[in-house]
């Protein structure tokens, strides 16, 4: 197993789960930070489910080549660290998932009634 190749899949990986992360729960966010005027929220959620794929499908291929290599005369490489933030990404994004879910939406109007300021 060579753990540098395995370390650079699982950080493609992480990168692809930020990226459907950001154009799951902030694309209003992303898209008003970067003035992509009207639609721009669906072109942020759009490239960051692809980019996200992308970098995912990219992280497991080079983490499978990674555990499949011989590691011979490998140096020390540390993937606990990376791992870790791997969970904790992957939590985080439960996390968000489920309070979206359960936090009420404010109250609407009802049909023919003002705002009175």
């Amino acid at each position: 197993m060579r753990k540098k190749t395995v370390r650079t899949g699982l950080k493609f990986m992480l990168a692809g789960i930020l990226s459907v992360m950001i154009a799951t729960f902030f694309p209003w966010e992303v898209a008003r930070l970067l003035f992509l005027g009207i639609g721009g929220e669906a072109r942020v959620t759009i490239l960051g489910f692809f980019l996200g794929g992308l970098c995912g499908g990219f992280g497991v291929l080079v983490s499978a080549a990674g555990f499949l290599q011989g590691g011979a005369d490998e140096k020390v490489v540390r993937l606990a660290p990376t791992v870790l933030l791997l969970l904790s990404l992957v939590i985080l994004f439960f996390v968000l998932a489920f309070s979206s879910i359960t936090t009420p939406r404010p109250p609407t109007l009802p049909r023919g009634e003002s705002i009175a300021i």
